[in-house]
Parts: structure tokens; C-alpha cells; sequence
């Protein structure tokens, strides 16, 4: 834990050192991972082929639709043509075009007021800087220290781990960021903003001058307020993800949340047991799965609130409660898929357990949100956390 100064205030501490006490012993993985996204969709895209899905690229969905007389569900592509299948799933994004067909209207993400300066490039480049190779060095036993900075209206990190470089500033958007892989800006662009941050020191802009030119993007961070509903009328169409929700990067949690998703979204359609009960399956999904990625939505909100203003000598480091490791969302569906589809159908009370202990569950607004939390009022973040 880092000043934007670059002055180290807290560890370096292991990853599992920020998990809290209370988790049960034997849930918790040996190792928690970090992993790059490049490497994990290779991961994904090698799985795939070896099953012999093939993956179509340049695919532009513009519309979902579905016939629920037949069963079936598809997506109009940008040059005119069709898909059908016995169930679509829509996980396009926070700029998808699902909204229409699942909420019957556009719903619009909106700016959170930010963006992020992303980058990761192969850490040879950086270390043939003297001084950056002499700043960030691996601990004696070879093991990595991701860097957390934080500082007055912004926050940024830093992690030179064995084969990359990454490093990334999350900062006011002046509106030139944008949600794309592949808007990327020349290194002299974040010069020019660290040039005004207070204190920011010249090891920064260094390793930022040894970044490609080509790879380093600048990334608006989009937000939309929770949305309950995640399935089309019918139920044939499902968002996953940011398509359904968005997550900051300040949450820790968007990612993965994405993968718990499509987990227990496979899972309810295993409990459904025929392409029948589809709509069964993805609106026990969308009942398992909201308000738990809502508490986390939330989290993010707040997080980042509190990372663009914390400047102490004790900044509070990220904390792991056990709802969060200890959630298996496949096992989640086996005990709750037939308590939350006689809810779904009869009415009958269901209360989820996949959220933090104690908390009753309350809709709110990212404004509300952070309105309430400027006035030291209840949010939906109180409750047991741990």
C-alpha cells in the first residue's frame, strides 16, 4: 500500500493475509490468483477448440428477439443475418443490445466520471530502465508485489511480476477515454496527466515511458444502476456479466463475478433437465444470482469513492469477508434451484444466503448510494461483511 507519492505505508502482505479470520478453515484455496486475461481467454479459447466449439469472431449483435410459441430465441447480426437457438445468452458487454428485448426499452450505462489507463507488456521492456529494474524487484523468494497507490482523485497500480509489466491510473475521464480494447493512447498522453498530480514521482513516469505505444489503453468506466431483470419476457434470453451488471475495476470482483455467473447459469439448466424448462432455469438464475452481484456492485461504487480521496498513513487494504470466498455457486443451486422456482411460481417466501450474513436487502441507486454514505447513513453495505 502506496501513497500517489510512491511512499510505502503498508506490507508488502500476502494476498491471503487480506482474508478475514472468520472464514472456515479448509474453504479457502491455497493460493489466491491473479491472473492475466490475455492468458486466461487463451486458457478458455484452447478449452473450446479442444471440445470443438468453434468461436466466429466480428459477429456484431444488434438485436436479440424470441418466439416463445416455438421455443426458441436468436440475434439479428450487423449484416442482416440470423441466429436461432434454444436459449441465447447475452453477455455483450455494458454497451450490449439486450436491454431492448429484456427491459423493453434501452437501458444506458452512464459515465462514472472516470477512466483507467490500462496497460501489461512484457516486463523485459521495462526492466532495461536501470532504475525502474532496480525499483521493482521481486521479494527474495521470487514471489511478485502487486502496488496499490492511492491519492487525491485518483488511484493507480503497479505490478512487475515475472514476465510483465502492468500498471495502470485510474483518473478523471476529460472525455477522451473510451470503452474499448482498442482505443489506445501514446504514453506522452499520461505524462501529461501525472504532470499535474501533486508529489507524483519520477520512478512512475519512468516506467510509464517504457510502455509500447501501441498497447496502452485508456478505458472509460461505465456504470449503470443495478437492474433486477436479466431475462427477456420469455425467458429464452439471459444477460450475464457486465451485460447484466456492471462492475467497476475498484471492486475487485467483475471478472469473476462473470464466471460465477455462467456457473450457475449452466447449473440451473442441468436442474431444469430439458430444453422445456429453460425458462425455468434462467429465472432461478437471475433470482440466485441478483443480489449478490448488487452487494458487490456496491462495494465497487464506494470503493472507488474512497480510494480517490484516501490520503492517511493507514489506508485500509482490500478485505476478503467469507461470503465472498467461501460461495460455491454450483452447490448454491443444488441446495436453493427448487425453493426458488415454487417462489418464483407460488409466491412463496425465498430469502438468499449468498450475501453478506444479516443483511436485508434493499434496492438502491449509485447516486442514493453515495449520497447516503456522505451522510453516514445505513446503506446496503451494512451487515456482516466479514
Amino acid at each position: 500500500m502506496h501513497k500517489h507519492t510512491g511512499e510505502r505505508v503498508a506490507g508488502p502482505m500476502a494476498l491471503e493475509d487480506l482474508i478475514s479470520k472468520n472464514v472456515k478453515e479448509g474453504t479457502v484455496p491455497e493460493q489466491l490468483y491473479r491472473h492475466s486475461r490475455p492468458k486466461f481467454h487463451n486458457m478458455l479459447h484452447e478449452q473450446l477448440e479442444g471440445i470443438g466449439v468453434v468461436v466466429e469472431y466480428g459477429m456484431d449483435v444488434v438485436e436479440y428477439f424470441e418466439n416463445v410459441a416455438r421455443g426458441r430465441a436468436g440475434v439479428v447480426l450487423k449484416d442482416g443475418s440470423r441466429r436461432e437457438a434454444d436459449l441465447i445468452v447475452a453477455a455483450d458487454g455494458v454497451r450490449g443490445n439486450s436491454w431492448q428485448l429484456v427491459a423493453g426499452k434501452p437501458v444506458p450505462a452512464r459515465s462514472s466520471g472516470n477512466a483507467i489507463f490500462r496497460v501489461a507488456f512484457p516486463v523485459e521492456l521495462a526492466l532495461a530502465d536501470p532504475l525502474v529494474a532496480e525499483r521493482f524487484k521481486l521479494l527474495d523468494d521470487g514471489q511478485s508485489v502487486f502496488e496499490l497507490w492511492a491519492g487525491p482523485g485518483m488511484h493507480a497500480s503497479f505490478w512487475r511480476n515475472q514476465d510483465q509489466m502492468f500498471w495502470s491510473i485510474t483518473h478523471p475521464d476529460l472525455g477522451t477515454a473510451a470503452e474499448s480494447w482498442g482505443h489506445v493512447v501514446n504514453p506522452e498522453e499520461v505524462l501529461k496527466y501525472t504532470s499535474t498530480v501533486p508529489g507524483w514521482p519520477e520512478i512512475a513516469d519512468r516506467v510509464i515511458m517504457t510502455t509500447p505505444s501501441d498497447q496502452l489503453v485508456d478505458w472509460k468506466l461505465m456504470w449503470r444502476d443495478p437492474q433486477p431483470q436479466w431475462t427477456s419476457p420469455g425467458g429464452f434470453v439471459v444477460q450475464l456479466g457486465d451485460a447484466a451488471h456492471t462492475f467497476l475495476p475498484s471492486s475487485g470482483n467483475g471478472g469473476t463475478q462473470a464466471m460465477e455467473d455462467a456457473i450457475s447459469l449452466a447449473a440451473c439448466i442441468a436442474m431444469a433437465g430439458s430444453k422445456e424448462h429453460i425458462p425455468d432455469a434462467t429465472r432461478v438464475h437471475n433470482l440466485l444470482r441478483f443480489e449478490r452481484v448488487s452487494c458487490l456492485q456496491a462495494f465497487g461504487v464506494l470503493n472507488q469513492a474512497r480510494h480517490n480521496t484516501q490520503i492517511s498513513d493507514k489506508p485500509r487494504p482490500p478485505h476478503l469477508g467469507r461470503w465472498i470466498l467461501e460461495h460455491d455457486p454450483e452447490e448454491y443451486v443444488r441446495q436453493k434451484y427448487d425453493t426458488a422456482l415454487a417462489s418464483l411460481k407460488n409466491g412463496t417466501p425465498f430469502q438468499n444466503t449468498n450475501i453478506p450474513s444479516g443483511l436485508v436487502y434493499t434496492p438502491w441507486t449509485i447516486d442514493g448510494l453515495l449520497e447516503a454514505a456522505e451522510r453516514g447513513e445505513r446503506t446496503v453495505l451494512d451487515g456482516d461483511w466479514d
